[in-house]
């Protein structure tokens, strides 16, 4: 599919909410992109998600729950958020999505099977990753950034080719890419989150397997 004059295989990405919580949080991702989008992987909070897929008029082909292990509810009228979701649309590869059983390397994501292997099992579709840094926003590259081992999983579960991520914030998921040996493009309005994407890719990015 083309992405103003680029052609990528599916889009990986974590929009602005529009909650207004850092300087750019106020650009939302429309109806009309999502549509433009065959496959595609996008967080969201899931009413929001809701209402994009409703403007875009389409239904996801699965729906992820990540619930970070190390989050506290944040305070919001109602019920407190704990989790963030991920519409995903197009056909998926779950058997090459696999968790060590270990809470220790909870979410790491490999990309072949382990056969019968009982240290290995299928991710489901609640992922269970912490967030990055410690104290959930301490130590962040990005306010709302994600961690590699959930866009890695992604990336897994997509089909081949060349990623697309049109908010790219602090390049997690071209990190991730990089380090399945993937092409990804990273769209960022933000200089110094550019930088920040920029240094990460350059670093030596070793496999998580």
């Amino acid at each position: 599919m083309h992405f103003t004059g680029l052609w990528v295989d599916v889009v990986v990405t974590d929009p602005p909410y529009g909650t207004g919580a850092y300087a750019t949080d106020t650009i939302v991702l429309t109806g009309s992109m999502l549509a433009a989008w065959p496959r595609a992987a996008i967080f969201g909070w899931p009413e929001r998600l809701v209402a994009l897929c409703m403007d875009a008029g389409r239904i996801p082909d699965e729906w992820v729950v990540w619930w970070p292990t190390n989050k506290p509810g944040a305070r919001t009228p109602g019920l407190s958020r704990e989790s963030e979701h991920i519409a995903i649309f197009g056909k998926v590869d779950g058997s090459t999505v696999m968790r060590r059983r270990s809470p220790n390397a909870t979410g790491r994501a490999i990309a072949t099977l382990r056969g019968n292997d009982p240290d290995w099992a299928r991710d489901g579709d609640v992922w269970r990753d912490p967030s990055p840094a410690a104290g959930f926003l301490l130590g962040r590259l990005h306010p709302n950034e994600k961690p590699v081992s959930v866009m890695r999983k992604l990336a897994l579960m997509m089909p081949g080719g060349t990623i697309l991520d049109p908010f790219m914030g602090s390049g997690t998921t071209l990190v991730a890419a990089k380090s399945l040996g993937r092409r990804a493009i990273g769209i960022e309005i933000e200089e110094r989150y550019c930088e920040i994407a920029a240094n990460r890719c350059r670093q030596e990015v070793l496999g998580l397997a």
